[in-house]
């Protein structure tokens, strides 16, 4: 993976799992169908390796094969070659014999198995207009997925990719305002959300100069207004994460 730029290192971009969409695409239907439908790729350029994976850099190998198991952190070392590539994960694939699973592909299947075992879902939009961050939450009862899309200017690296990573919610706040930081520019923050008996809601923050600024929304009747941004202080993202996960995991509980 490319070197990428100094000042959006400090996100921990490096604790993901970093899968490419093709081998996404390539899970059964029964996993595949689990994805979260605004995440899951539509289509996979022609130019994308058939099967490789890339991972962040400076990370080591699972330490374990159970896809099931805890979260192994950071997947593999460097870039594979093509010649690996091409011996990796038989999900689909023609021709050749039947080749066992990797480690990656099998905890990517494992992955997908338990995003329907969830309560809450949640979805994070970051963007400048040239930059987005797009990550999806899927939260139960001791069970918290995390799927990220990066697109946009600086982060080209990450066009054909999502990364991927177990989470705890306590841990969610922090990790949405290292995302932000990634969007250099001044930018909107959406969170929308969705839980146990229909329950929905969205919200919104906007960040000006550094600052961030929460729109006053206000309903009367059928309509809707906003008026001026009321600032929202250095914690907005964590505050508004925290309220809104209490309510919908208390909710989905």
């Amino acid at each position: 993976m490319n070197a990428r730029p100094a000042a959006r290192e400090t996100a921990g971009i490096d604790s993901w799992i970093v899968v490419d969409l093709d081998r996404i695409t390539r899970l059964p239907e029964r996993l595949r169908r689990l994805w979260p439908p605004d995440l899951l790729p539509r289509r996979v350029e022609r130019d994308c390796p058939s099967a490789s994976a890339e991972v962040g850099q400076g990370s080591t190998a699972p330490e374990s094969t159970d896809p099931g198991g805890a979260d192994p952190g950071r997947a593999g070392a460097g870039e594979r070659s093509g010649a690996a590539a091409s011996e990796i994960g038989g999900v689909g694939g023609g021709g050749g014999a039947t080749r066992d699973l990797d480690v990656l592909t099998a905890w990517l299947r494992g992955f997908a198995s338990e995003l329907n075992r969830v309560s809450t879902r949640l979805s994070v939009v970051v963007s400048s207009g040239t930059e987005t961050v797009h990550l999806a939450l899927c939260l139960g009862s001791g069970i918290g997925h995390a799927i990220l899309a990066l697109q946009g200017e600086g982060l080209e690296d990450f066009a054909q990719h999502q990364l991927l990573r177990r989470i705890e919610p306590g841990r969610i706040g922090h990790v949405v305002e290292d995302l932000a930081e990634l969007v250099e520019q001044d930018c909107v923050l959406t969170l929308s959300w969705a839980c146990g008996g229909g329950a929905t809601g969205l919200e919104f923050l906007r960040r000006k100069g550094g600052v961030w600024f929460r729109p006053v929304i206000e309903r009367d009747g059928d309509s809707v207004t906003v008026d001026d941004d009321v600032a929202a202080g250095d914690a907005a993202v964590r505050t508004l994460l925290s309220a809104v996960l209490t309510r919908t995991l208390t909710a989905g509980a």
